[in-house]
């Protein structure tokens, strides 16, 4: 069977636009691929930065740094460097070594709720005690303790509540313990529900608070109450 040239020449034509669309393909598919492997300067922590810490005070005490990564392996909104723009926005939440600093992570003040966490169905009260009333400085962020109810004439104890979990020892919580060392502080913030909040607001106006620290097999009587009369060579049990 007899091809006419006009065949030949539509077969030619083809071809050559068929060349030419996977030339230009192959083409841009480099130029993607190489876009995606170009060098992006991004910040990143080098140490634990709290939540609220501004950056530029980041940048001032040498939390931040500077590496290069293919811009491909990035996640979108990264900071490149600090600048007028957004030196004095604040972390909204505590971030770890080598985090990559992201612009959402920034804002005008840190929510709250990235500073502390309270459980589902708890309120966090404060009690200021002293060392001796808060086992000197052992309890931390996470720890299990018991609450004792001194009455105001000293004259009774009684456990107040016998379990509940520390939320945070002044600015240092559970949400943010990674963060940069806090001073030590009297204010113990606690988990509880609304009626041993209560009991404590009322604990603290009416008389004193003492902690104490459990550990998982520590057995309690919540019902016991001591009375001084009952201690040895109390004056007031003669």
């Amino acid at each position: 069977m007899k091809v006419s040239k006009l065949s030949y020449v539509i077969a030619v034509v083809i071809a050559v636009i068929a060349g030419v669309a996977v030339y230009f393909y192959q083409t841009t598919a480099d130029e993607r691929a190489l876009a995606g492997n170009q060098a992006t300067t991004v910040l990143i922590a080098k140490g634990d930065i709290a939540a609220g810490t501004k950056l530029a005070d980041a940048q001032t005490q040498g939390l931040l740094t500077q590496q290069s990564y293919p811009s491909a392996a990035l996640p979108q909104g990264t900071v490149t460097t600090v600048d007028s723009t957004n030196q004095d926005l604040v972390l909204n939440h505590a971030v770890t070594k080598g985090h990559i600093l992201l612009g959402a992570e920034l804002g005008t003040r840190a929510d709250a709720t990235s500073q502390i966490v309270v459980p589902d169905g708890k309120v966090a009260i404060s009690v200021n005690v002293d060392d001796p009333s808060r086992v000197a400085n052992f309890l931390v962020p996470g720890s299990r303790v018991i609450l004792y109810y001194t009455s105001a004439d000293n004259s009774k104890q009684s456990v107040l509540l016998p379990e509940v979990d520390v939320l945070a020892v002044g600015a240092t919580s559970t949400a943010n313990a990674g963060s940069a060392p806090q001073a030590v502080s009297s204010l113990i913030t606690l988990a509880v529900d609304n009626l041993q909040a209560k009991k404590i607001i009322l604990a603290q106006k009416n008389g004193s608070i003492y902690f104490g620290l459990l550990n998982k097999t520590t057995l309690i009587d919540p019902g016991q109450v001591l009375d001084i009369k009952q201690l040895p060579g109390s004056s007031s049990g003669k």
